[in-house]
């Protein structure tokens, strides 16, 4: 019979074993990992000692806060795969209050779309899921590394970069400020592209004998710089008259409401398109079907560039921006006004003053400073004569 084996008892080190401690017990209570150490290591500790050697190692007990308390796992754990399915992700705690967060804030006076909302928790689950992360644990560090490697793949990090600042945003992380989002690719590549108006026209002439209602939703483009999508989901009981101008109301991005003045010769066409009816969508057609007249326009006309227009229905916004910059000498705030959108918006996606617009204000304005100009330039009732 052999002699029973002494057990060997492993020395005690607080860096080892109050975490495992702690993870065993499924608790970060000070007095229950003393017993345990007492029991393990057989060496006697103060719940005070444990608690100060938390608080020397905060980090440490941020994670355990978050294995034990919020029932994460462990970072050298694997994150189940379940967490990914459709209405299981949304229901993580971290995940939830930060759909709560952007559920509660506003834009521009307005609550967030329901369907931003939704693209923004697609895109992280999206993240997670392909990098294997747990959204509770993602960190500014792991936002970092998402974004190099996408931008190593030759992928646009943009949508990763809203959506991971966001979310860090909402988590309360330090450092969400740090990421810098930018433009999408691509964004106001369009900016040289200007087509003389009697090109424009002409597509316009020729859409016309095509399908009559694209060609009236072009024309709502062209001279207002709408949206495509706003224009198609326009109601009739949102377009109305005066004497002098037509006047249409639709939803913008972010559900702006928006309200536009036509001139008469717009409004004429949208009264031929709308006829008797009194209610529900102006436009039958579809973006699809607009994509497709519109496509065979810029081939007809401009062969040269309609390889490089990924967006012919977008074109005719941008048709009107370069049209209101050329009317009016490059002033993009009163184009912006125009359109409805920020000067920065508009000078981002269609381009501002020029340096050559530059130096004919120097010219123009810089000697007229200190200038005392003439009082009947002051005060146009002056060139009428005093009233009696």
């Amino acid at each position: 019979m052999q002699a029973n084996k002494k057990v060997k008892i492993m020395n005690y080190s607080p860096r080892r074993d109050i975490p495992d401690f702690a993870r065993a017990l499924e608790t970060l209570s000070s007095s229950a990992i003393c017993e345990m150490i007492l029991n393990k290591r057989n060496v006697e500790r103060t719940p005070e000692s444990v608690t100060m050697w938390f608080k020397e190692h905060p980090d440490v007990k941020g994670q355990l806060e978050k294995e034990i308390v919020e029932g994460l796992p462990t970072e050298k754990q694997a994150v189940d795969g379940s967490i990914f399915q459709n209405g299981t992700f949304e229901t993580i705690p971290v995940v939830k209050e930060w759909i709560l967060y952007m559920n509660t804030r506003r834009h521009k006076g307005k609550s967030l779309h329901p369907k931003y909302v939704q693209k923004q928790v697609w895109a992280l689950r999206f993240l997670c899921k392909n990098y294997v992360k747990h959204p509770a644990r993602l960190t500014f560090h792991d936002a970092q590394e998402i974004f190099k490697d996408l931008e190593e793949q030759g992928k646009d990090s943009y949508q990763a970069r809203t959506t991971l600042k966001d979310f860090l945003k909402s988590k309360g992380s330090p450092e969400w400020e740090k990421i810098g989002v930018g433009k999408p690719r691509g964004f106001g590549k369009y900016k040289q592209l200007f087509l003389e108006t009697p090109i424009v026209l002409s597509m316009l002439e020729w859409t016309k004998s095509e399908n009559f209602e694209i060609y009236v939703v072009d024309e709502i483009m062209w001279h207002n710089g709408l949206r495509l999508n706003a224009v198609l989901k326009a109601n009739i009981e949102n377009f109305k008259s005066s004497e002098k101008w037509d006047y249409l109301t639709v939803t913008e991005k972010f559900r702006e409401v928006k309200t536009f003045k036509l001139v008469k010769e717009v409004g004429d066409l949208l009264r031929t398109v709308i006829g008797e009816r009194k209610e529900g969508h102006i436009f039958k057609v579809t973006d699809e079907e607009c994509a497709e007249v519109n496509r065979a326009a810029l081939k007809r006309y401009v062969p040269e560039l309609e390889p490089k227009i990924h967006m012919p229905n977008h074109m005719y916004r941008h048709f009107c921006a370069q049209e209101l910059r050329k009317l009016t000498n490059n002033n993009s705030k009163a184009c912006a006004a125009l359109m409805q959108c920020s000067e920065q918006s508009f000078t981002e996606s269609y381009g501002g003053a020029t340096d050559s617009d530059v130096e004919t204000w120097e010219n123009q304005y810089l000697p007229l400073v200190g200038q005392v100009a003439p009082l009947a330039l002051i005060i146009p009732s002056l060139r009428k004569g005093r009233p009696r």
